[in-house]
């Protein structure tokens, strides 16, 4: 399905205040991406993305089903289930009947950086598509460091309700029972009007798809979401949000604004927003199986009303994206269970993240010929290249309010490490 029709509106669509409607208003606001930034983006899967597929157990998944609606829900399930056939060509194990642009987040248990996998199917065979793909990119740690997605300690409250029911659906309901009851005060949400994964006091029409059962539960547990998107030319593209939980905000019943904080300036989402409305969206919870699926439409704004009800200390977000939500379930998620994410004993160990950060290193090196010559000696020092760049995030999202503990990666071991001596 390529067709760029928008499906039906919703039934209440957003009033937006200083909506952004071209690319020129976007760049005033975040700047351009600089030329190294540009340099990660790749039109074939290299090196270091068979490097990251090979440990990828879950995924990211972004498309339009039959009536052109924009869907997004995380498969995978094990470790290489997406395997590279060929630099242009990649083999998913999935049951979806999927067909047209697709794009990919794929997600690495223990490992701060992400890989985006743009592109389309181009065959589909029972349990197995295959994807030409058009655009690969590592994504930087920003997002899993602001969640602290695979920090164990997201997970110390976690209640599941019945033992008997953990995995299961209730035939026809969303099953809820699993999501947690309580967060813990180290991923306390910001301070915003309203209850977090809740419409404000004053919220008018209080019903619509945000009120389907456990749905706000999960908004204002979830530190961690990925967004999809589609351009003017039916493109698709899926990247990652994240934040402490609460950071979605409920304005009502149909409407929902994501916070976009400072970043790698390439702004993909709101670029695509620009030409096409479509988005879909799927929430996690640090411990739990299910997963919010949300899907609608969105626009960017740099409302300053709304982005200072957003801001992280005395960071206030770039922008915000209001999206009015058209379909908004939460569900049990088999590739999520059967992946196990939520046990830190299957993350990456630091000599696996040391590799990933040579093989990435020498990706950028054969982009950029002013650094092949170093290429080999940075990759022999990767552990303390690594070491150096996790500090620069760290500082960074210090000074934007947020409360980090010094790590031995970015993907939060060094929480681990915090707590379980001090």
């Amino acid at each position: 399905m390529t067709s760029n029709a928008m499906p039906p509106t919703a039934r209440k669509t957003a009033t937006v205040k200083n909506r952004i409607t071209t690319a020129e208003q976007l760049e005033a606001i975040i700047g351009r991406p600089s030329a190294m930034v540009r340099k990660k983006e790749l039109a074939e899967l290299d090196d270091a993305c068979r490097d990251m597929l090979a440990l990828a157990s879950l995924a990211g998944f972004g498309h339009l089903d039959a009536g052109g609606h924009p869907r997004t829900t995380m498969i995978g399930g094990s470790p290489g289930f997406a395997h590279p056939e060929s630099p242009t060509r990649l083999a998913i194990a999935t049951d979806l009947d999927v067909s047209g642009p697709v794009s990919f987040v794929f997600l690495l248990p223990g490992v701060g950086e992400t890989l985006r996998v743009n592109g389309t199917v181009t065959e589909r065979t029972p349990g197995r598509l295959v994807i030409t793909v058009e655009q690969a990119y590592v994504h930087c740690a920003r997002a899993i460091l602001r969640s602290r997605l695979w920090s164990p300690s997201g997970q110390q409250r976690l209640t599941t309700g019945d033992p008997a029911q953990r995995g299961k659906d209730a035939p026809g309901r969303p099953a809820a029972s699993r999501l947690p009851e309580a967060v813990g005060d180290h991923l306390r949400p910001p301070a915003h009007a309203g209850t977090p994964g809740q419409p404000p006091a004053d919220a008018e029409d209080p019903g619509g798809p945000l009120s389907e059962p456990g749905v706000r539960d999960v908004l204002a547990a979830t530190p961690f979401l990925v967004l999809s998107s589609w351009d003017g030319d039916g493109s698709s593209d899926t990247s990652p949000r994240g934040d402490v939980p609460g950071f979605v905000r409920v304005v009502d019943g149909h409407t929902l604004a994501i916070p976009d904080r400072r970043g790698n300036k390439r702004a993909d989402t709101s670029r695509n927003l620009l030409t096409d409305g479509r988005t879909s969206a799927a929430a996690l919870v640090p411990g739990s199986t299910d997963v919010l699926r949300l899907s609608g439409t969105a626009v960017p704004t740099d409302d300053p009303d709304l982005l200072a009800g957003m801001a992280q200390g005395s960071a206030v977000p770039q922008l915000a994206l209001v999206v009015t939500v058209e379909h908004a379930e939460v569900r049990h998620n088999q590739a999520l269970a059967d992946a196990n994410v939520w046990d830190a004993s299957g993350h990456a160990d630091d000599a696996t993240r040391t590799e990933l950060m040579a093989s990435t290193t020498r990706q950028l090196a054969a982009k950029t010929p002013a650094l092949r010559g170093l290429a080999k000696l940075l990759a022999v020092f990767a552990r303390l290249l690594r070491r150096a760049i996790d500090a620069t995030y760290r500082r960074a999202l210090r000074k934007e309010g947020y409360d980090l503990p010094t790590p031995d990666t970015a993907t939060g071991a060094g929480d681990r490490h915090v707590r379980q001596n001090g």
